[in-house]
């Protein structure tokens, strides 16, 4: 079930991918691995805040720089030293700090609802540096300085945006609904 961290049994590994890619098309085919980072964060909050769901199902943390999408991070840190056949090397390359676009993802996998928060967080943080970054993250209300990693937890995203008590347990309510009938069907 629901483990409060972000769901690694739904995290969709296509819609990241998407997503990522989506991203690096609108900057023109690279940006700094820490902006892009962060502003995939927070497309994966605004899912959240917005429909109740988060796009990806990624871990969520809290860590120095910031807040991370965890699983995400972890595979554009692995583009670096490719490996054949991988998915991910086959669309973007981490060279430095320097994350390129090699060719488009299936985005197909993105609603024009997710196209429209990608597009809109983009436009958000086309520009900011990591000092303007850092600030704008660090002062989110779900996010704790730490020199570790701190999970963040869905409910922690929602309580910091005003959503009440029974908004919250209906909305952790759909995902574990989302997260049953995805096990039930992932069987067949």
């Amino acid at each position: 079930m629901y483990n409060k961290l972000g769901s690694f049994e739904l995290y969709n590994d296509k819609k990241a991918l998407a997503a990522t890619t989506y991203l690096l098309g609108l900057s023109n085919g690279k940006c700094d691995k820490y902006w892009l980072n962060k502003v995939l964060y927070y497309i994966e909050r605004q899912s959240l805040v917005l429909s109740g769901q988060p796009m990806f199902f990624d871990e969520l943390y809290s860590v120095k720089y910031g807040p991370i999408v965890s699983i995400i991070n972890d595979q554009i840190d692995q583009t670096s030293y490719p490996v054949k056949d991988w998915v991910w090397s086959k669309h973007i390359r981490l060279e430095g700090n320097v994350v390129t676009l090699l060719s488009r993802a299936d985005e197909s996998v993105l609603s024009p609802f997710e196209e429209q928060i990608i597009t809109d967080a983009y436009g958000k943080f086309k520009g900011w540096n990591f000092g303007k970054l850092r600030n704008y993250f660090h002062a989110l209300k779900e996010h704790r300085d730490t020199e570790s990693r701190v999970p963040i937890t869905y409910d922690e995203i929602l309580q910091a945006e005003g959503f009440t008590e029974a908004e919250i347990e209906e909305s952790i309510s759909e995902i574990e609904y989302f997260e049953t009938v995805n096990k039930i069907f992932s069987r067949e």
